[in-house]
């Protein structure tokens, strides 16, 4: 009678887990959130959920038939034409809130250009404290908007995709967690290219950092051709890769018949001690 009674406590203990582990996350979104961090787990926003190599990532990216079309004013009222197409997009606003915990916070932020009636938009992940240590460190550079390091970073985020490309290249890749000198080249390489549009791309060379999905094309910054990477990239790579192996190792553990339990890992990863 004991032994049973000791099973169905245990049986009880493990029923709770996952709804321990969802907290704050309402039940009608949960399988949404375990997509939106798988994604992003499996591709470079993990440097963001797990670790901080990277200040903010990309998680997802949306389209909407909700900008202006062709027929279309500016100052018109009456601009999106299927309003129950904004429940979805509420549905994404409210799981960015109840992700947003601790040292992260998720941002869906429209993007300026558009395609016919197409918005495009992304949920972005930021890691607050390197958010702010960006904004502190290239002070000279963000504080032409008046951005600080306790500036909100939905509204940096919003501010930055509406300015023109070489403002927006700059502040995205100081964001995005890409080094200063590829930082400097992209945004002297989109100049020359204004300035003559029918010269050539600016020869250039890739620098890949792996992750789950792949080995390149997604941690992936622009060099000046035939450089030879040096001791910042080399940190940043050794770093990477030490955090995306632990992961590999991990993951399996969060794989079940019900699909990846993304949310759960990393909740856990991030309930245990930081690696120093």
């Amino acid at each position: 009678m004991k032994r049973l009674l000791l099973l169905m406590i245990m049986a009880a203990g493990f029923s709770c887990t996952p709804s321990r582990k969802m907290a704050g996350i309402p039940a009608a979104d949960r399988a949404l959130a375990d997509s939106v961090l798988a994604f992003g787990l499996d591709h470079e926003a993990v440097y963001s959920l797990l670790d901080t190599l990277k200040p903010i990532s990309s998680l997802k990216l949306l389209w909407y038939p909700i900008a202006k079309d062709s027929t279309m004013a500016e100052g018109d009222v009456q601009v999106v034409k299927d309003l129950a197409v904004l429940d979805k997009i509420d549905q994404y606003q409210r799981l960015c809130r109840s992700l947003s915990r601790g040292d992260w916070q998720f941002v869906l932020i429209p993007f300026n250009m558009t395609s016919k009636q197409q918005r495009s938009m992304e949920i972005y992940v930021v890691r607050k404290a390197r958010f702010a240590a960006v904004l502190r460190e290239h002070a000279a550079f963000f504080g032409q908007w008046g951005f600080t390091a306790a500036s909100d970073p939905a509204v940096v985020l919003t501010a930055i995709e509406f300015e023109r490309q070489p403002d927006r290249y700059r502040a995205y890749g100081y964001l995005f967690g890409y080094p200063p000198y590829a930082v400097d080249f992209f945004v002297e390489s989109t100049l020359k290219t204004e300035a003559d549009p029918a010269k050539k791309l600016v020869p250039r060379d890739f620098f890949q950092v792996p992750v789950f999905a792949g080995k390149s094309g997604y941690f992936t910054y622009a060099m000046p051709k035939g450089h030879q990477p040096g001791a910042q990239d080399s940190t940043l790579y050794n770093k990477a890769v030490q955090t995306l192996e632990r992961y590999k190792n991990m993951r399996p553990q969060y794989i079940s018949k019900g699909g990846f339990r993304a949310t759960a890992l990393w909740m856990d990863w991030n309930g245990s001690k930081p690696r120093k």
